[in-house]
């Protein structure tokens, strides 16, 4: 795109930018507020650090959702660390099914990567809390997880499970 196309694009949109700002102030989200396009497909709108947004999928649909995030503050302050223990390993082993589906489902990468962060704690905390107590010398834990996880991502996509 040479120098002048892209002037005349940026006064085009100059004055719709200057709405969407009006609209989102308007609305109490003065901080910071985000707008990701990517075609005709595919948007994501973040309200600040609300944890709010809406998009716009592949497939059309266009939906409110809430990634939830919480601040933590690590021990060591000069060095951050990450210990192993049970959410952790649910953490890596969503991630895995998250990599496994992509193969599949090319819409899972349309969705930022931000987001599915979010997710993928939020799932491995309640994976942990909804299975607290289970004796997994007894039950199958990779399975469990494994099941857990595809559920999750493809419920969050709007598809339904098939395996």
């Amino acid at each position: 795109m040479d120098k002048e196309r892209f002037r005349g694009l940026c006064l085009e949109i100059l004055p719709l930018i200057a709405g969407i700002m009006k609209s989102v102030k308007r609305s109490g989200y003065e901080e910071m507020a985000s707008l990701i396009m990517e075609g005709d497909d595919y948007f994501s709108f973040l309200a600040g650090d609300t944890g709010w947004g809406m998009r716009k999928d592949v497939g059309g649909a266009i939906k409110l959702y809430y990634g939830y995030s919480e601040e933590i503050q690590p021990q060591d302050h000069l060095q951050e660390k990450m210990t192993y223990n049970k959410v952790s390993d649910n953490l890596v082993e969503i991630s895995l099914v998250y990599a496994s589906l992509q193969a599949e489902h090319e819409e899972l990468s349309n969705i930022d990567s931000i987001i599915w962060k979010q997710m993928f704690v939020q799932w491995a905390n309640e994976f942990e809390t909804g299975y607290a107590g289970t004796d997994w010398k007894q039950d199958d834990y990779l399975e469990k997880i494994e099941k857990f996880a595809r559920h999750k991502i493809m419920e969050y996509i709007g598809l339904e499970v098939t395996k």
